[in-house]
């Protein structure tokens, strides 16, 4: 079970990386938000990549939590990042943006597999 967690969260750190980029400017707006920005994100949008990837850490660690990575958290944080984690997994392969299916469809596949593992373990 450990392994899924440890997957996880180096997946989760990757995707907060990306977050944090497109926040500080990267014209990476094709493989995020169905590719509606080509180029930089609008500013309000750079905010929204923040808010992203704060939620992205906080799932990060409920599943390190639950994967016993990190001190115990609520039972509901993990519940709440696994629902987080499908929901990401459906918007991914169902996006309009070529570019970003192919990037984090796979990903999101991959993560959602390592949450089922940690929910039914």
């Amino acid at each position: 079970m450990i392994w899924a967690g440890w997957i996880y969260v180096a997946l989760i750190a990757i995707l907060v990386c990306f977050q944090a980029c497109m926040a500080l400017g990267a014209p990476w707006g094709h493989l995020a938000n169905g590719g509606r920005w080509r180029g930089r994100l609008p500013p309000a949008m750079r905010m929204a990549a923040i808010g992203q990837g704060a939620l992205l850490a906080f799932m990060g660690t409920a599943m390190a939590a639950r994967a016993g990575i990190v001190p115990d958290w609520p039972n509901w944080t993990f519940w709440a990042a696994f629902a987080v984690t499908i929901a990401t997994t459906i918007a991914n392969l169902a996006t309009p943006s070529r570019a970003e299916r192919f990037l984090w469809g796979p990903v999101t596949v991959v993560l959602t597999i390592c949450a089922l593992r940690l929910a039914f373990s």
